[in-house]
């Protein structure tokens, strides 16, 4: 069976250029944030039966606003899933992207949700087949880019330090129980430094033959950017791959690099990040003890959203 791939990490890290470089080589073709795979695995025993909902199963597909952004066409879809006879949700799955690579003529598929860093485990025992490349960038540059963005994503940098550690902590522990066979880590800086010896890498793990083209997405990059929802958190991508496009020892303040060491210092210093070494004032360990406060019962509320939700459309239902 041919390899699933995922492509996983903290936003703002560089997950799209991976994603439109892996995307330019003729065999493979990448998913730009469906979003689908995760909530139809959780949601498998809502079409898995004595028949596989198939009805059902495109109905919710296509109800996703991020899986109709991929410009698929639904009766194509639809009958291919059909032609599949699918037994089981992750068949289902297959069939689609199967026919989103043929759509564009390749042959190998893969999706880049960056949120899936933290569903490596359920993913990898729903697709056996499925390899995970953890990109990883900076957190300090990722906070920049998150800062810069109104629409989505941590606001702070209190609350980018702490997501970025879970994600990228999370994305590790789980790649580390998968093994080097199914799970890579790819360093953007590493990327951008030398690109050719870093996407010959990514081809070696995937089973995919190196093509010096791959360098050139920019090619196809205006074409992309028109059909993303936030054209201008994309700009980078129409041109080749450019050192310095976000750089927190230039464009971080002071204040705000001490606040994110002290938040993710031990991890940068572990993923190898140069930490400037300043000692933390009480004043700054005091700011994250109220940052880490908000932060966890801002988690908290979010894990009781499905189960408020639940009891509220139970309530609604007694007579």
């Amino acid at each position: 069976m041919i390899p699933f791939v995922f492509l996983v990490g903290s936003g703002r890290s560089g997950t799209t250029l991976y994603r439109n470089i892996l995307d330019s080589h003729t065999e493979l073709a990448i998913t730009h944030e469906a979003h689908v795979v995760a909530p139809l695995v959780r949601r498998r025993k809502r079409y898995e039966g004595a028949e596989f909902a198939v009805d059902r199963f495109i109905a919710d597909l296509y109800g996703n606003p991020n899986f109709r952004r991929q410009d698929l066409d639904r009766p194509m879809v639809a009958e291919a899933v059909a032609a599949a006879a699918p037994t089981t949700v992750p068949d289902a799955v297959r069939a689609v992207f199967a026919a989103y690579a043929a759509a564009a003529g390749k042959t190998r598929y893969g999706d880049k949700t960056p949120g899936y860093v933290t569903s490596i485990a359920p993913l990898a025992a729903a697709f056996p087949e499925s390899r995970f490349v953890h990109i990883i960038r900076d957190g300090r540059d990722v906070a920049l880019g998150y800062l810069d963005r109104d629409e989505w994503g941590p606001s702070t940098v209190a609350d980018a330090g702490f997501y970025w550690v879970s994600r990228v902590g999370r994305g590790r522990e789980a790649g580390a129980a998968l093994g080097s066979r199914r799970y890579l880590e790819t360093r953007y800086e590493d990327l951008v430094r030398d690109p050719e010896p870093e996407v010959r890498r990514l081809c070696d793990f995937l089973d995919l033959e190196y093509q010096s083209h791959m360098l050139r997405f920019h090619e196809q990059g205006a074409a992309f950017i028109a059909g993303t929802r936030h054209p201008d958190a994309f700009t980078g991508l129409a041109q080749p791959i450019t050192r310095g496009m976000r750089d927190w020892r230039t464009q971080m303040a002071a204040d705000d690099v001490l606040l994110f060491e002290a938040i993710a210092g031990d991890l940068l210093d572990h993923l190898g990040y140069e930490c400037t070494g300043v000692p933390t004032p009480v004043s700054v360990r005091l700011e994250v003890a109220r940052a880490r406060f908000g932060w966890e019962r801002q988690r908290l509320a979010s894990r009781l959203q499905p189960l408020a939700a639940r009891v509220r459309k139970v309530a609604g239902a007694r007579p």
